[in-house]
């Protein structure tokens, strides 16, 4: 098992040599070219995403609230100041009118169509993973394209649930926090204000986990999965500060309406894949540093599918 795996320590030495590596071989990469690509991605997607949420969860939680929540991410996280012209064709959809076949289907295409964007997430991993995807059997290479496809709208309806019950977690925990924040002597408010960064540090490192763990075609340890995903968090956390300071104030679409709103987004998006494919190339190179490099790794479906074709 990947977890029994016993990683050695690396000295310091060796992590300087760790990040030297990691610093040299991303900015050997094409990432601005994968940047952009996930992030065109991400601008059709993020319409798709919305509406399978609130059709998901706002039976569960209730519209109003899945709104809420969204509405915090994208002024919070991302940094766009008024996010009401993106969530109001929402407010012309009645879902509780809606068919259930209907329903159904619109959600098995949205996620398909929205599923691009894991795709191109995952073939991106597998450039700074330096995996070199090797399938000579055609009906192989062809059930491993639709598995594959398969596996990233998997994958978008676990972050999605992810995503939703992490951060209402996170809401939870601010809105109780705010509450007794006045109460505090100065110093439990410092205390309570880093906890609340720690927080949120704690949800990304999950999240950005999943994806090193499970969104490419090798084989990573979840101890490399989890230091890649802590690295990627702790950045994304102090980059955003400045970024969306950025993004706010001095970015030129910030005061172009629903069109500026898309292209923060798309900055944004932009920006913070570079962060995600410095993390990869991280776990790349320690995964070297260890001994355990990552390889081309057959879906073990497919490894039943082959043995049964062989005998």
């Amino acid at each position: 098992m990947n977890s029994k795996v016993k990683i050695p320590k690396l000295s310091w030495k060796e992590v300087g040599k760790l990040f030297k590596r990691t610093f040299f071989e991303f900015f050997q990469e094409n990432s601005f070219f994968h940047g952009a690509a996930l992030a065109y991605y991400a601008v059709f997607a993020i319409i798709p995403i919305i509406y399978l949420a609130v059709i998901s969860f706002g039976k569960i939680m209730g519209q109003e609230e899945i709104l809420r929540l969204i509405k915090v991410l994208l002024e919070e996280q991302v940094g766009i100041k008024d996010s009401s012209g993106i969530l109001a064709f929402l407010s012309e959809v009645h879902f509780e009118k809606s068919s259930v076949v209907l329903n159904i289907i619109g959600i098995v295409a949205l996620m398909f169509s929205s599923s691009a964007l894991i795709s191109s997430l995952r073939m991106s991993i597998n450039e700074f993973y330096d995996i070199q995807v090797k399938i000579d059997d055609r009906k192989t290479k062809i059930y491993h394209t639709v598995l594959t496809k398969l596996i990233s709208v998997f994958m978008l309806a676990v972050f999605g649930v992810s995503i939703v019950l992490l951060y209402t977690a996170e809401t939870i925990f601010m809105s109780v926090s705010g509450q007794l924040y006045d109460s505090f002597h100065l110093q439990q408010q410092w205390i309570m204000g880093g906890v609340e960064h720690l927080v949120s540090i704690g949800i990304n490192t999950i999240l950005f986990a999943l994806v090193y763990k499970f969104l490419h075609d090798g084989k990573v340890l979840w101890k490399l999965a989890f230091s890649g995903g802590l690295l990627t968090a702790c950045l994304l956390h102090i980059g955003q500060i400045g970024l969306k300071f950025y993004l706010t104030n001095f970015f030129f679409g910030s005061q172009m309406g629903i069109a500026g709103t898309l292209l923060i987004f798309l900055a944004w998006m932009y920006y913070t894949s570079q962060i995600i494919f410095l993390g990869a190339k991280f776990i790349k190179v320690y995964s070297e540093l260890i001994g355990r490099p990552i390889v081309f790794e057959v879906h073990v479906l497919l490894q039943n599918m082959q043995q049964r074709r062989k005998k």
